[in-house]
């Protein structure tokens, strides 16, 4: 009876941990897709509002004319165009971000619908008062402390599960942090041999093809930190507070966005800067990483510690 008791107590909890932590991250996902939309529709408006200064710069005016005949209506089209550049990088960035967390809500939605979700506060409820029954007519010394090992094996044991997700979505995070900065990395020489070795049309035209791809590759960087973060933030929710990892400024990572990279004209000075702050970001995700590791070693060696307590209690 207290075995049977001990597993179902494990697989409720283990089935209550699951939903909770859906559901969090869904609740989660649904502020940041209402962020991201008002972001994106504040962006659209801002991208639309300097599509009609360039318009308006281009149509006759006899202020326009006079601009034309000083030498300043160039000046200022050059300006505005940048600043259409600019905006409609942000635009597209926030579009591509939008796109991503709507996502991973339906998704998060499809998950939280699981079957199995459907009764089971009901089911622990039933269970507790079975428990509770079996306790009143069994309790003992030892079975309390068996159950306390039960207890705590079920939150370690659901620990090391949230650490083993945020492990391998910190791998990730690194893989496309480092497909980020060799893309980075090869905009960087040509920008160089561009900048200050008079690279000509087709160093040119290569080093905007490196930019552009880059573009792509930190939006997915910042993506695969998006969810890196939210798995520490599930470590936070289960650990206990000896277990708490340790991110300092990790969370607003996702935060960072590189304003004026990919807008006008490139230069040599922005792709490394780049280069520095995505450096700075792989280098937090790499530590944090590692804490995650030795989290793991002591946590199975705490494990291993429980199931010689409980063989001791059984064989005694």
């Amino acid at each position: 009876m207290e075995r049977r008791i001990q597993e179902r107590q494990m697989e409720l909890t283990m089935l209550r941990n699951e939903r909770n932590r859906i559901r969090r991250r869904l609740e989660g996902a649904e502020t940041q897709l209402k962020e991201a939309k008002r972001n994106r529709d504040r962006l659209h408006t801002q991208l639309t509002k300097e599509q009609q200064d360039v318009l308006a710069l281009g149509k006759f005016s006899f202020m326009n004319k006079i601009n034309q005949w000083t030498g300043k209506w160039d000046e200022k089209m050059e300006k505005e165009m940048a600043e259409v550049a600019e905006a409609e990088l942000k635009y597209h960035e926030a579009e591509k971000t939008y796109l991503d967390i709507q996502a991973e809500t339906e998704r998060l939605r499809k998950e939280y619908q699981n079957p199995e979700f459907a009764y089971v506060d009901e089911e622990w409820d039933e269970f507790l008062k079975e428990k509770e029954a079996w306790i009143r007519q069994n309790d003992s010394i030892a079975s309390t402390t068996l159950q306390k090992i039960a207890d705590e094996r079920v939150t370690l044991r659901s620990l090391l599960r949230e650490i083993g997700e945020a492990h391998e979505a910190g791998n990730k995070a690194i893989r496309a942090l480092d497909a980020a900065l060799d893309k980075l990395g090869s905009a960087e020489g040509l920008s160089m041999w561009d900048t200050f070795l008079g690279g000509g049309l087709i160093v040119s035209a290569l080093k905007y093809s490196e930019v552009n791809s880059s573009d792509d590759l930190i939006h997915r960087a910042q993506r695969a930190l998006r969810h890196f973060k939210t798995e520490l933030m599930d470590i936070q929710n289960v650990a206990t507070d000896s277990m708490t990892i340790q991110q300092n400024d990790l969370l607003a990572m996702t935060d960072i966005f590189f304003d004026n990279i990919f807008s006008d004209w490139m230069v040599h000075t922005r792709i490394t800067d780049a280069k520095k702050n995505l450096n700075g970001i792989l280098q937090d995700v790499r530590r944090v990483r590692d804490q995650l590791a030795r989290k793991e070693d002591e946590i199975n060696h705490q494990l291993k510690q429980l199931d010689i307590q409980e063989q001791d209690i059984i064989m005694s």
